[in-house]
């Protein structure tokens, strides 16, 4: 048990840090997309929290150590719908984070008063109640379109079935004094599994909706600039990556701001709306900038036409 609610700890982690860094690094905290990595951000922090209050529980005890951790457990995908309202808000995305919201409090309190087994039948009942809050969040979210979110919500209603099968599965053999627990799958252990599983699912679909969203602003931008100036990622005739690629984009697009109040980012570079702005653009990057002719040379400058 120990080592399996740890391997959830170190997936929670992993799956935290994936997200802030594709986050940060591709959609940036600002607009509506930037609000759901902070949602990201906190579904993280939720999950591995109840991984190492479970942790403190499994050794020491305490109902109230159960119910927090049950409480945070469920605290998790409870974001998920919450990230859509924030995109977009419809009925459909406000009455889910309520629903799933309402989750969070039902499992603290049935945590802390109920035995321990009647608790995980009402926990996993309440993480299928939020896994189909979440999907449906997804669905009627305007970003339904998107096959990564058509696969984040088909993750979470597989989960949510697994969840009141499980449920279902352990209110038997309690109804039934059975003391046996459920085995295979519907086990602790298996439990867990899934949860990991899931996780990674989940992890996935939301970093390709962020790379599709990132990418689809950065196209409509560059077609609304008059002149884009590019950072190539390879020289020519080399095959490996440009040196400092990163850097020379984030110099081009910075040094475009200072000159041009229409500049915007795309894809390596920024797009300018004056077509004589590309000279005071090269001008700032040598002398802001410290570029070598060399560097500005690697620029390559197109005229967007109409």
């Amino acid at each position: 048990m120990v080592a399996s609610v740890m391997a959830l700890s170190v997936t929670c982690l992993i799956a935290t840090g994936t997200l802030l860094l594709v986050g940060l690094l591709l959609v940036g905290r600002d607009g509506s997309t930037g609000t759901s990595l902070q949602y990201a951000a906190l579904a993280g922090v939720a999950e591995v929290s109840a991984s190492a209050i479970y942790l403190v529980w499994v050794n020491v005890g305490g109902s109230t150590a159960f119910a927090v951790a049950n409480a945070l457990m469920v605290l998790g995908p409870v974001m998920i719908p919450l990230a859509f309202h924030s995109l977009g808000p419809t009925r459909v995305t406000l009455w889910s984070t309520l629903v799933a919201a309402a989750g969070v409090v039902v499992v603290a309190a049935t945590s802390f008063l109920l035995p321990v087994r009647e608790a995980v039948v009402a926990q996993a009942f309440t993480f299928a109640i939020v896994g189909v809050c979440g999907a449906a969040a997804a669905l009627g979210s305007r970003e339904a379109h998107r096959t990564s979110i058509r696969v984040l919500a088909g993750t979470l209603c597989a989960y949510a079935l697994y969840c009141a099968t499980r449920g279902i599965a352990i209110a038997v053999a309690v109804v039934r004094d059975d003391e046996s627990v459920p085995g295979g799958v519907f086990s602790d252990t298996g439990a867990i599994a899934v949860g990991v599983v899931v996780i990674l699912l989940v992890t996935g679909a939301i970093s390709a909706f962020w790379l599709a969203d990132r990418r689809e602003n950065l196209l409509a931008a560059a077609g609304s600039s008059v002149v884009l100036v590019i950072v190539p990622g390879r020289r020519l005739g080399d095959t490996g990556r440009l040196p400092r690629f990163r850097e020379l984009v984030e110099d081009v697009r910075e040094a475009a701001a200072a000159i041009d109040s229409g500049a915007v980012a795309v894809f390596g570079g920024t797009g300018l709306s004056r077509i004589g702005a590309a000279t005071a653009l090269k001008d700032t990057l040598r002398i802001d900038h410290g570029w070598t002719e060399e560097e500005i040379a690697l620029l390559t400058q197109t005229t967007v036409e109409r």
